[in-house]
């Protein structure tokens, strides 16, 4: 009888990778009736119940099985896959471990427990695992293509870019390792070379929607050589988005099996090239959201106003991807922190894994937190399901998720606040929230949401409390005796066109050092940078290695440390500092910046107009480098002006006008 139940197991097994799920379930069946304890059998009916959707059956089947054999490495490793499938992602993980444990070699156990860990924000042990899968398996195309999303989400992109370009030598036709070469080569500012990637997989594939995104999206460069170059990138972006809107509007079919990887790009450079963005952002915005409502057009619809009956809170939501120690919570914490509890119940929505210490604190804030552990539909139902009166977005532009969300029609009322001060393009958000100071007149027109301009800054800001570290700056190349010029924005924020003022500046102090702070994950967009200043340093026959400084990325102390040892802070022109800004301040830096024409541009001018320090506010180009100079040669002068930031900087903070406007905008918008 044990001959035929094995048999009968056996038959089973061929009926199972077959397909043929009712003949390996009657053959397992069988086999029980001749041996109730037959381990393979009760395995193989758990793998049935599995395939079939049976998922509570398939724990009980397989939990029986490693009751029999406890030491039975393949059961633990479907058992994790199916408690995965239920969503308990704890279970799965312990249960993979153990499968690990017992078969340190069963290389689809590591690698269904590494991207649970990937998936939950566990990086480094994710990658650690990947890396013995591929030792084990090195033919592993997917290993390799999972270790390189794991690298790219690490910010370590020449690491990744191997990794995706093995999978490719390993399988020319990976489309999906295709698409993350050219994502990977993209961010770190190969737009050609990812453009090839993207083509590639687009021909293999025509309905990737990823391919086809990318590729249209490659022609915003992170960082230009030339001023010639945006107008040229404009160009082409226009003549490419407008034939991707072309392709997409041949049926809903294909736009809505576009809609889970449309936002995996956005057009988030777009707004670095200092132009007025709102007719290319509004074509954007309408194809992505006609695709997130062709695939879930019943999210899409405007959902009923709730009723607000007098004295009940007013429900509202905030939906970010940055509850943590992140520029966005920085600036829109205080929102949060400081609406009335009495009048306003505040539910949270976080699109991210990554956490830090502040994000208990953020947590705290909400009477409801909803974290990103539900999947993207779950996610927006549990929002609808919410019945908001006001959906707010500190930022739209940034996070793929956030942006699929916004997408939608969550709440009859949806707003956006400049966490990325650039309009979102999207039909679904209504209002845009910014602020009086930093508008320029007739900045309305910049925008396809209606714009408010809040008081003052628009933001209830509270001074950071960081304690300095000195960073080594010598190491680095920092000269005692230099004048040091901080220039602390990211790199993609200076244009070529205004590279002169770095010339000028330094023809008139030559003890002038002009410290940046090298790209966090793309040494070519670093590179371009310097050479593009040096070509400029040489042509006015300077030496731009005695005045050129690029410093590591830094943690917020030694910033803090950094901002301390600094002279003098000098703005990026036409897209300005925000929260690094606010940062000088707190730690009496004068600043130098000029007034851009766009609201992006005009942030660090509106902090000193708070402040009433306006005096390093230059009217022109020229007016910005003679200012940086005086304060680079005038000691005197340039301790007066620190000591006028330091003094008046407590009116920054604390402002609770807009905060009084913002709750009485809520209620407007609540009641209709």
């Amino acid at each position: 009888m044990a001959d035929e139940a094995d048999q009968l197991a056996a038959s089973a097994l061929v009926n199972l990778r077959q397909r043929r799920w009712i003949e390996a379930e009657a053959d397992a069946r069988a086999a029980l009736a001749l041996n109730p304890d037959h381990p393979d059998a009760l395995h193989l009916l758990g793998l049935v119940a599995w395939q079939t959707g049976r998922l509570d059956d398939a724990v009980r089947y397989i939990v029986s099985t490693i009751a029999l054999v406890p030491g039975y490495a393949e059961a633990y490793k479907n058992l994790g896959i199916v408690f995965s499938q239920r969503g308990e992602r704890d279970h799965a993980i312990a249960a993979f471990c153990r499968a690990v444990d017992i078969d340190p070699n069963l290389v689809d156990a590591q690698l269904h427990l590494a991207t649970l860990l990937r998936e939950g924000g566990d990086l480094s042990t994710a990658i650690h695992l990947y890396r013995r899968v591929v030792a084990l398996d090195p033919q592993h195309a997917e290993a390799h293509n999972d270790l390189g999303a794991a690298l790219k989400d690490s910010g370590r992109l020449p690491e990744a870019i191997a990794s995706f370009r093995r999978v490719i030598e390993l399988r020319p036709d990976h489309v999906v390792a295709l698409v993350n070469l050219g994502g990977a080569l993209l961010d770190q500012g190969e737009p050609e070379a990812a453009r090839k990637f993207f083509a590639r997989a687009r021909e293999l594939d025509p309905t990737r929607a990823d391919a086809r995104f990318g590729y249209c999206l490659s022609f915003i460069p992170i960082a230009y050589a030339r001023d010639s170059e945006i107008a040229e990138s404009r160009a082409a972006y226009t003549r490419e988005l407008s034939a991707l809107t072309a392709h997409y509007a041949q049926g809903p079919q294909e736009l809505a099996a576009a809609a889970p990887s449309a936002g995996s790009h956005l057009p988030f450079y777009l707004a670095y090239q200092g132009e007025d963005d709102r007719a290319l952002q509004q074509t954007f915005g309408r194809l992505f959201a006609a695709a997130m409502a062709a695939r879930f057009p019943a999210l899409a619809e405007p959902p009923p106003r709730p009723e607000a009956s007098p004295g009940a809170p007013i429900r509202v939501g905030v939906l970010s991807a940055y509850f943590r120690n992140h520029s966005v919570w920085k600036l829109f914490g205080g929102w949060v922190r400081e609406l009335d509890r009495g009048r306003f119940h505040l539910h949270g929505y976080s699109t991210s894994r990554r956490t830090d210490a502040e994000t208990a604190r953020a947590k705290a804030a909400f009477d409801v937190f909803v974290d990103s552990s539900e999947n993207f539909q779950a996610l927006a139902e549990t929002i609808r399901s919410h019945r908001l009166h006001v959906l707010l977005f500190p930022e739209v532009g940034m996070d793929q998720t956030t942006a699929r969300l916004a997408a939608l029609r969550l709440a009859p009322v949806q707003a956006v606040a400049w966490g990325h001060p650039e309009t979102s393009g999207l039909p679904t958000v209504d209002y845009f929230l910014s602020s009086e100071l930093m508008e320029p007149a007739g900045g309305d027109a910049f925008y396809s949401e209606k714009l408010i301009r809040l008081p003052n800054l628009s933001i209830h800001y509270a001074p950071l409390a960081v304690t300095p570290a000195t960073p080594d700056l010598a190491r680095s190349g920092v000269r005692a005796d230099a004048v040091k010029y901080l220039c602390c924005q990211s790199l993609y924020k200076y244009l070529p066109r205004n590279d002169d003022v770095f010339v000028r500046i330094a023809a008139a102090v030559p003890e002038a050092q002009f410290l940046f702070i090298r790209h966090f994950a793309s040494p070519q967009v670093t590179e371009l940078t310097r050479n593009r200043l040096a070509a400029a340093f040489a042509a006015a026959g300077l030496d731009a290695d005695r005045h050129l400084v690029f410093l590591r990325p830094l943690g917020p102390s030694e910033y803090a440390g950094l901002n301390a040892a600094a002279d003098v802070y000098l703005d990026s022109l036409e897209w300005s500092g925000g929260n690094t800004t606010l940062e000088a301040v707190a730690a009496g830096l004068p600043i130098v910046t000029l007034p851009g024409r766009l609201m992006r541009g005009r942030h660090s001018a509106a902090i000193l107009t708070m402040i009433g320090t306006t005096d390093t506010v230059a009217r022109d180009k020229d007016d910005y480098v003679a200012l940086a100079v005086r304060l680079g040669r005038d000691l005197t002068w340039r301790r007066d002006v620190a000591a006028n930031v330091a003094t008046r900087r407590h009116r920054l903070y604390n402002d609770r006008a807009p905060v009084v406007r913002l709750e009485q905008l809520f209620e407007e918008w609540a009641r209709g």
